[in-house]
């Protein structure tokens, strides 16, 4: 619950006083590199042993993603006249799963690897996605800096969490109030990408509209709700349907707006720019439900 409040609190910060949130912008990435690599060492040895035992789920979980968000996103699109709108919604349908994905998997008890190998994939894949989906559902095209996006995936999420998996793997033990330590830290790691998300899309957020929010909230929650039934179709085990739900309902939109403003300009970045403080709130809203109501799910 106090990720919740501080996530709220810190909400609030960034709208009333955005100049001092983004003095933190430049220390953003790597402080996420940093908590990247502490994340990676709450995997045991036995998650990866468990992975490997089926390495074919995250591409599964990438069919349901790419399928899932663009195809809902169009048919959320179809009732605004704007075509930049429209473009906008369909846009954050496309983007890969967030960054922050990972960090709220740990804190939801999923599957770290299974979610760090979905968001890297998920990335290297975004361009050919675009291309495929935006001219399909959106009439539209739009050019994807594609090294960028490469070398960001890289550097803030595959090298740090290796690093910390390896680290952990390689010692007999750990001490008792690391666990804590690290998710702790992962914690506040998102509510830094959240204050920082929130401040620098403060007028954008502020000209959302009620349709375009209750949009944006209903591809969101879509995007749950239909990953849950995918995993449970599947029948994986209850941390990795959790993983599956939060990598396709969190889309990487802080990069859905770099693009939009790009190429759409503000009306097109409208609803990336709410999508990415609001995927994180409802996901945070949804921890102590999450915690408090875990079933298991058969094995695979």
């Amino acid at each position: 619950m106090w990720i919740l409040l501080a996530i709220v609190a810190g909400t609030l910060l960034a709208l009333l006083f955005p100049g001092p949130v983004l003095l933190a912008r430049p220390a953003l990435q790597p402080a996420f590199a940093v908590a990247m690599l502490l994340v990676g060492t709450l995997v045991e040895r036995e998650q990866v042993r468990a992975f490997a035992k089926a390495p074919g789920r995250p591409l599964l979980g990438l069919i349901a993603q790419y399928t899932i968000m663009p195809l809902t996103a169009a048919a959320v699109a179809t009732g605004f006249e704007d075509p930049l709108v429209r473009t906008g919604i369909v846009l954050v349908g496309c983007m890969p799963g967030a960054m922050a994905s990972n960090v709220m998997t740990v804190l939801f008890r999923g599957d770290l690897i299974l979610s760090v190998t979905m968001t890297t994939l998920a990335s290297l894949l975004c361009p050919l996605v675009m291309g495929l989906w935006l001219p399909l559902l959106a009439d539209t095209r739009i050019d994807v800096p594609v090294v960028p996006l490469m070398w960001n995936a890289t550097w803030m999420v595959v090298v740090p969490v290796c690093v910390g998996i390896a680290a952990r793997y390689l010692r007999d033990a750990v001490p008792p109030w690391w666990n804590r330590f690290a998710g702790a830290m992962a914690a506040a790691a998102i509510v830094l990408i959240v204050l920082v998300v929130v401040a620098a899309n403060r007028d954008r957020l502020a000209g959302i509209g009620g349709a375009l929010a209750a949009a944006m909230i209903s591809l969101n929650l879509a995007g749950y709700g239909l990953a849950y039934g995918v995993g449970r179709l599947f029948k994986w085990p209850a941390p990795q349907v959790r993983t599956l739900v939060i990598e396709v309902g969190m889309q990487n939109a802080g990069m859905g707006s770099v693009l939009a403003l790009a190429h759409l300009g503000e009306a097109g970045a409208a609803p990336s720019a709410f999508y990415t403080a609001l995927c994180v709130l409802t996901a945070a809203a949804a921890l102590p439900l999450a915690r408090c109501h875990e079933t298991p799910v058969p094995e695979a």
